[in-house]
């Protein structure tokens, strides 16, 4: 658990500084390399935040900026036992994005080993 300090928005060419989210409590949670499509990531993330709301912890809106998600993604030849490389896509804010993303990288991920 960390503590948010702020953010920064750039407008016409200047960076602005936004406290106001300064001390919001801010939890990472990180998973092991278990999902093997989008679908499973997408439970996960809503039964996530069925158990925030549940416990009242916090509104876990994505499109509000209540709960952002990263999706690190890596893609294997089948039959071998190591993940490739591995990718971050950051700061995702809706499952939309996040079905997305996670096509993109895949689809990337899968042409690269291909060649």
């Amino acid at each position: 658990m960390e503590n948010d300090t702020a953010k920064t928005i750039t407008i016409d060419g200047t960076t602005y500084i936004d406290f106001n989210r300064s001390g919001g409590p801010l939890i990472e949670i990180v998973t092991e390399p278990y999902f093997t499509n989008d679908d499973q990531v997408i439970e996960f993330l809503k039964e996530l935040q069925r158990l925030v709301r549940w416990n009242d912890i916090g509104y876990a809106d994505l499109e509000k900026g209540q709960m952002r998600v990263d999706v690190n993604l890596s893609v294997k030849p089948i039959g071998q036992k190591q993940l490739g490389v591995r990718n971050e896509v950051k700061n995702l804010n809706s499952f939309a994005a996040i079905r997305k993303a996670i096509a993109y990288e895949y689809q990337r991920h899968s042409e690269i080993l291909a060649q």
